[in-house]
């Protein structure tokens, strides 16, 4: 799959070692704590093949869910790019941090690191645009059943950035793995990131810089926060850039299958009777309208018109309702052939509903 990419995170390197201070103008990552770490090398010496299990498993469920909700899209979208086993120092580190922050208590035991952070285990999926973000989310939630599931809300931090700039969509899951002496369960974290978000995040090295945004030197934070909003500038071009291309492309092709002007005679089609409803077809969806076929006219219908039908105060998807080849009743707004404009509401709620259910059901039911 070319589009929502399942990435292999690498590991850190152990650039924090046991003992080590580390200080960049002021910014100072302080030694671990000596029975941490023995206690965290034991648990990875011990837990380190559960948890490739679990990031074997994870990596499999959620690729076949975004295989499974991109056959419905474009499938070059989104991608599982990485995942990966966090590295002994970086659990260390990060456990520390919890416990300096009264966040949790020290850990006594193995089983207690594993469980003391969710992103032992981490998988990245890294999507196109910015509207592919919510397709990704859709295969996330899909994915969901017996051996995975969901511990609180996603921690949105594309709608909410860090003060440093970073954006992403992070989950916080517990996958459950089998064992010699029965199934166990194991934290694991997945981040969905734009393309954009995700060369932020490389070229500014956050994921080097854990210990939290306020202990960054002030220069660092300026800079890449100035670097994220241009970025995320670039991510509203391209989503407008890709709605718009796909808009224009599907409206030549039907164009050219249905032309407006009839070529015998040479004059306009007769316009369709504002008001009245009439039985289309829908060629294409997206988030804000679909277009669909009406009487070899195509017209557009928005996200507004299906939820203002809906009784809705929420934003709508429309391609929640409906799918490529679906008839659908649609009322006529508004036709003006010369101008090329057709455009149309839904004439049956009822009939709407039941589509959203069935889209829902079809998500997660993998089809």
């Amino acid at each position: 799959m070319a589009g929502v990419q399942l990435v292999h995170l690498d590991s850190a390197a152990d650039d924090v070692s046991r003992g080590c201070d580390r200080n960049m103008e002021g910014w100072h990552v302080p030694a671990i704590d000596e029975r941490l770490q023995e206690l965290v090398d034991q648990a990875t010496a011990r837990l380190t093949e559960r948890w490739e299990v679990a990031e074997a498993e994870l990596t499999a469920m959620l690729q076949d869910s975004i295989d499974t909700e991109c056959a419905l899209n474009d499938p070059d979208r989104v991608k599982v790019q990485s995942s990966r086993i966090k590295s002994k120092a970086r659990i260390a580190e990060k456990i520390q941090r919890r416990v300096r922050n009264r966040e949790i208590d020290p850990p006594e035991t193995i089983e207690q690191v594993q469980n003391s952070i969710f992103d032992i285990v981490g998988l990245r999926i890294i999507c196109k645009t910015l509207r592919d973000v919510d397709l990704a989310s859709k295969a996330v939630n899909a994915a969901y059943g017996p051996y995975l599931e969901q511990v609180g809300d996603p921690k949105d931090y594309i709608r909410n950035p860090k003060p440093s700039g970073y954006r992403s969509l992070h989950y916080l899951l517990r996958i459950t793995v089998d064992e010699g002496d029965g199934p166990v369960q194991v934290p694991c974290e997945v981040q969905v990131r734009t393309m954009m978000q995700d060369a932020w995040g490389e070229l500014t090295h956050e994921n080097s810089y854990k210990s939290g945004d306020a202990a960054l030197p002030g220069l660092f934070l300026d800079l890449s926060r100035h670097m994220a909003d241009l970025m995320d500038q670039v991510d509203q071009l391209a989503l407008t850039l890709a709605e718009a291309s796909e808009s224009i492309m599907t409206q030549m092709a039907v164009h050219n299958e249905f032309p407006l002007v009839d070529p015998d005679s040479g004059n306009h089609r007769p316009a369709l009777e504002s008001g009245k409803v009439y039985l289309g077809r829908v060629l294409t969806t997206g988030r804000n309208y679909a277009l669909v076929l009406v009487d070899q006219f195509r017209g557009l219908l928005g996200a507004s018109e299906v939820k203002q039908v809906l009784g809705l105060e929420s934003f709508v998807e429309v391609s929640d309702y409906v799918l490529p080849g679906d008839s659908l009743q649609v009322r006529i707004i508004e036709h003006d052939p010369a101008r090329d404009r057709l455009l149309l509401e839904p004439a049956d709620a009822v009939d709407l509903r039941r589509r959203h259910g069935r889209r829902k059901s079809k998500t997660v039911g993998g089809g």
